[in-house]
């Protein structure tokens, strides 16, 4: 199997680092939009510079989620393949390809391929064959789905939890509870498979 991996808040706790570095920022307007600054959604200008200022500080200081290099160690293990599909890059944030690199190597976290710069999950995932997708963003997820009709998982942060649920994504929070659910999907593939 192909597994689709965004990074941001999947991988790496992004947007909690992204909270750490405005909970020092004090301009009121940047700060009225601190959900949209943790989702990375550059709404107005404004949030984009800032996103683009402290985009890559905030990738160096994530930290990896927990059991998160074991668990896709035992994926690859299980001979599946995995996918990173990341809208980080170099066109939007300068030097972000060299610290993923070093922070996924730093982590010990395998993957088979980066997908840089992606602001079409869709066709990123139809491009590379994906058959299994998980991302934080309910709109990436729905769009997946619905467009490519391949099982989808979201995972939760405090910022996507009640979106992903109320849009009846098949969701998790932990890396332990992604394997897992997973390993499901695969056995049932396999399942549906050995009966054709």
């Amino acid at each position: 199997m192909i597994i689709g991996l965004d990074i941001d808040d999947v991988i790496f706790k992004t947007s909690e680092a992204l909270k750490t570095i405005l909970d020092e920022c004090e301009d009121e307007e940047i700060l009225s939009h601190k959900l949209d600054i943790m989702r990375g959604d550059a709404i107005n200008s404004k949030v984009g510079q800032f996103l683009k200022d402290h985009g890559v500080p905030a990738m160096k200081k994530a930290k990896p989620m927990e059991n998160v290099t074991e668990s896709i160690k035992k994926l690859r293990e299980q001979s599946n393949k995995i996918i990173l599909i990341t809208a980080r890059g170099n066109i939007t944030f300068p030097g972000s390809e060299k610290v993923t690199i070093e922070t996924l190597r730093e982590n010990e976290i395998e993957y088979d391929a980066i997908i840089y710069n992606s602001k079409d999950k869709v066709e990123d995932c139809r491009k590379n064959n994906v058959n299994l997708f998980v991302d934080d963003s309910p709109k990436n997820c729905l769009e997946v789905q619905q467009k490519l009709k391949i099982p989808v998982i979201g995972f939760e942060s405090d910022i996507t939890r009640e979106e992903l649920i109320r849009n009846n994504i098949r969701s998790v929070s932990t890396w332990i509870n992604l394997l897992e659910l997973i390993n499901q999907i695969c056995s049932k593939k396999d399942n549906i498979e050995m009966e054709r």
